[in-house]
């Protein structure tokens, strides 16, 4: 099963980013953490890849 490492940013959080590690999409973790979260503004991939 692939594993991708990422980096997201958010325009309503300047200067923070949240670098995580998934096996699903990343598509799938940007829903999750825009919607849940409650933050007013939904997470951008700057950096996506897969990793051994």
């Amino acid at each position: 099963m692939p594993r991708l490492i990422y980096v997201l940013k958010n325009e309503a959080m300047p200067g923070l980013v949240k670098i995580g590690l998934t096996t699903d999409t990343v598509e799938s973790g940007i829903s999750n953490l825009s919607s849940s979260t409650g933050v007013p503004l939904p997470y951008e991939c700057h950096f996506s890849a897969e990793i051994p």
